[in-house]
């Protein structure tokens, strides 16, 4: 305050430091944003992931089967219906835009693994990009904590 009794003025170098707090908060938001909408995404890469391996895994134990042998097959809800498999060499894989095809159980289970490794090549980009992303999300913390200390001491950086 001055000696009437008013608040101070905002100094040039305050409201460049105001500016940038703001500017700073922004950016750290959308980075929030955007690393809450990658861990999403890094979910859902994982889920399939662990899709295509449990599909891997039920291929190799039908392959021991044969025609006539009985199974427990899930249909959701905690339910599950016996059948009686009928063929063994017929596996029904879904190749993308709506459309499936049938294939032997190798060529199955290598279109999978294939699938499966181009799942994990995606999780180990997106862990990348989301690491250096709360690493940006740190320094523009770091830079906001700099600004508050600087401002509750009047200095100005």
């Amino acid at each position: 305050m001055n000696e009437r009794g008013m608040e101070r003025e905002v100094t040039e170098g305050e409201m460049k430091q105001q500016a940038e707090a703001q500017s700073l908060v922004l950016k750290l938001r959308q980075y929030q944003a955007q690393a809450e909408t990658a861990s999403q995404e890094l979910m859902f890469v994982r889920q399939a992931i662990g899709e295509h391996e449990k599909a891997i895994q039920t291929i190799k134990q039908l392959k021991k089967m044969k025609a006539g042998d009985e199974l427990i097959v899930p249909i959701g809800a905690n339910s599950s219906v016996y059948v009686t498999l009928s063929d063994t060499d017929k596996i029904i894989v879904r190749i993308g835009g709506g459309v499936s095809a049938e294939k032997n159980p190798d060529s199955s289970i290598e279109y999978l693994k294939e699938n499966k490794e181009e799942l994990e090549n995606s999780l180990r980009e997106m862990t990348g990009t989301l690491q250096r992303m709360e690493q940006e999300a740190q320094k523009l913390q770091a830079r906001l904590q700099e600004i508050a200390a600087a401002s509750s001491t009047g200095a100005v950086r």
